[in-house]
């Protein structure tokens, strides 16, 4: 089953994930029981993190696993390095815009799309949606997406100021033109990011 598929309300809020979809059938997964043998210390953390999340025990351990699969694997493979949000909001807000664009350039050239067809290997509007998803949600920053009957609108939330607003738009508008071939339409505020991707 893909994006395609499903009319999807996605609310990402710093890890937690509400999903609607206007279909129930659709939203059926096939699932499997297993049982893995943890250490007790390791099983009551993963328990007060769950509570902490305000979910149970067997969906926390799906998302962690599921972040791994879709993102972590990849991580270390590709080059990526975790950072903290203050060292990147003051590393961005001492570059001028000409670098700052210059800079999302050369990373969209270099390293993202080798993430999609590293991560994903088809580079259809499924895989980008699913990556880019993927990426806002290891990154903390809150989004919202909602399929449209011809479009996928994106919204991102963050608190880095207008200048990571531009570094987003040009990466992204770039990534969508060199690998899906689409010009997508793009707002940016001081601390969000609108995104409008076309279906067909």
């Amino acid at each position: 089953m893909n994006w395609k598929d499903l009319p999807l309300l996605f609310i990402i809020r710093n890890g937690g994930t509400l999903v609607k979809n206007t279909n129930d059938d659709h939203a059926k997964k096939k699932t499997e029981t297993v049982t893995f043998r943890l250490l007790s210390k390791l099983v009551e953390e993963l328990k007060k993190e769950a509570e902490l999340e305000k979910i149970n025990l067997n969906a926390f351990v799906s998302k962690i696993l599921s972040g791994h699969m879709k993102w972590g694997r990849y991580e270390r493979k590709i080059g990526l390095l975790p950072m903290t949000k203050p060292f990147v909001k003051d590393a961005i807000n001492r570059m001028t815009e000409e670098e700052i664009v210059n800079l999302a350039h050369k990373i969209e050239k270099d390293d993202f799309t080798n993430i999609l067809v590293f991560t994903k290997g088809d580079q259809g509007i499924d895989e980008f949606i699913e990556i880019l998803h993927s990426w806002l949600n290891v990154a903390y920053m809150q989004h919202y997406i909602e399929k449209g009957s011809d479009s996928f609108h994106f919204t991102i939330q963050h608190d880095l100021g207008k200048k990571w607003s531009l570094y987003v738009k040009t990466m992204v508008s770039e990534l969508a033109h060199d690998v899906l071939g689409k010009k997508i339409q793009i707002k940016t505020t001081d601390s969000t990011v609108s995104l409008v991707f076309p279906l067909d």
